[in-house]
């Protein structure tokens, strides 16, 4: 065999293995990232539990939920404890692959906000914050919590993992809207009337729950969407379902008893309670996802060394690797380690028939990847917009929502298109008022 024939080959197979070993270190990456969700979901539902006991306690001026307040907070406590144990066992410096930096960026500002909590429940205890001050803060650090489950759905590569990242991810936004409608149905019941701020406030956000909803069912396997289905039809939720349909028959300013609060917030809670389940099995199942994926590319790879040395002791090959680029349609599929007739199949054919193999699998890859990427970009450019409608026209989160769903329904288009083309119609304003091209 020609000496710089086989020079190419050796280089071939170096980068042919190099390839899939990426694979597996990414995988492995991704595996810690499952891990860490994990840890974030545990730690985001005793937040949002500690954070309806304040507003109970805030709300009813601390005759309320003292105790189950204060004996909430060790539960917080060691949940927070367990997401800081899994930040130390990542490997950072492994961590060098584009992408990871916006998840570090978010993982900081979580950290940032759980350092300030204990000051924040030295407030609460002391009643120095409103019930609104209180809801708003704690909604912060959750939701620079859930930024870091986003993140971790961004910069996966595999398409089944980022599938049951966003179905999960999804369905934690659902279950914090459904936990933000507790904390704030809690403040009107306590207040003993409703105005309509809050009122549009809570309509907004029983359809931001819809909407999240929909999203994981879109991309959640079929057991975990059963559970779902079965949950919305359990008797405990359909007890909360009526007391949410008596908030919306509700007129602004019409006096309620104040004691309702407690039931309100005992009924939103069994229902959270019984998401918080189904998360957790959606986290299980995607852990070991990741751990099997880890797994299968690790016997590829095995499978993949197998095969080369077997190529490597054919006879000298009757071909040249020119053959593959004039007819690579004729490159056979390549044979399976210890399978007869081994001996007799061309080198060159074999070889390119392992690249292409793995080519075409990355490219399927890919594809489907494309698919589960939509609904991240789609959520990023509805955040965005948002965001723009706050800033420019002073509106609240909730507002800002409310406008984007009208147009969407107004001009039977999706959110992501108007939000799009709302981002779009803002540049082009801040263009000209810059004296910018456009």
């Amino acid at each position: 065999m020609d000496q710089s024939m086989t020079g190419n080959a050796l280089a071939t197979e170096t980068f042919f293995l190099a390839s899939k070993r990426s694979e597996i270190a990414l995988l492995r990456q991704l595996m810690a990232s499952c891990e860490l969700v994990t840890q974030v979901s545990n730690l985001i539902h005793e937040l949002q539990r500690e954070r309806g006991l304040s507003n109970v306690f805030l709300a009813s001026k601390g005759v309320r939920f003292a105790r189950q307040r204060l004996q909430q907070i060790p539960t917080a406590l060691h949940a927070e404890q367990g997401f800081r144990c899994r930040l130390e066992q990542l490997d950072i410096e492994s961590w060098t692959r584009v992408g990871s930096a916006r998840l570090f960026n978010n993982i900081a500002y979580a950290l940032h906000g759980l350092d300030g909590l204990q000051a924040l429940r030295e407030q609460i205890g002391q009643r120095a914050l409103t019930a609104t001050e209180s809801t708003q803060a704690f909604n912060r650090l959750i939701t620079a919590l859930l930024s870091v489950i986003f993140e971790a759905a961004d910069i996966s590569d595999d398409p089944e993992i980022t599938r049951a990242l966003v179905a999960m991810f999804n369905f934690m936004q659902g279950k914090e809207y459904a936990g933000q409608e507790r904390a704030w149905a809690v403040i009107g019941f306590a207040a003993g009337e409703f105005d309509q701020a809050l009122l549009h406030r809570l309509s907004d956000l029983v359809d931001s729950q819809q909407q999240s909803f929909h999203t994981f069912e879109e991309f959640a396997q079929a057991a975990p969407i059963d559970g779902w289905r079965e949950l919305e039809n359990h008797e405990e939720t359909l007890e909360f379902l009526r007391l949410r349909l008596l908030i919306a028959r509700v007129q602004p300013g019409t006096g309620l008893p104040s004691e309702i609060s407690e039931v309100w917030y005992d009924a939103a809670t069994r229902r959270i309670d019984r998401m918080q389940q189904l998360e957790r099995q959606l986290a299980d199942a995607l852990l070991q996802l990741s751990q099997q994926r880890v797994r299968e590319a690790n016997k590829e790879l095995k499978k993949h060394h197998d095969s080369l040395e077997l190529i490597a002791s054919l006879h000298e090959p009757g071909a040249s690797p020119l053959t593959m680029l004039l007819a690579p349609e004729q490159a056979p599929a390549p044979t399976e380690a210890g399978s007869s007739g081994a001996t007799s199949s061309d080198w060159v054919h074999s070889l390119y028939g392992l690249v292409r193999q793995q080519a075409e699998g990355l490219k399927q890859m890919h594809d489907e990847l494309t698919a589960a990427r939509q609904a991240l970009s789609d959520r990023k450019t509805l955040e965005r917009a948002k965001g723009l409608l706050m800033q420019f026209r002073g509106l609240t989160e909730e507002q800002a929502y409310r406008l984007l769903q009208q147009t969407s329904m107004a001009q039977n288009r999706s959110l992501a298109a108007v939000a799009q083309k709302l981002i779009a119609d803002i540049e082009q304003l801040k263009g000209k008022s810059n004296g910018l091209p456009h």
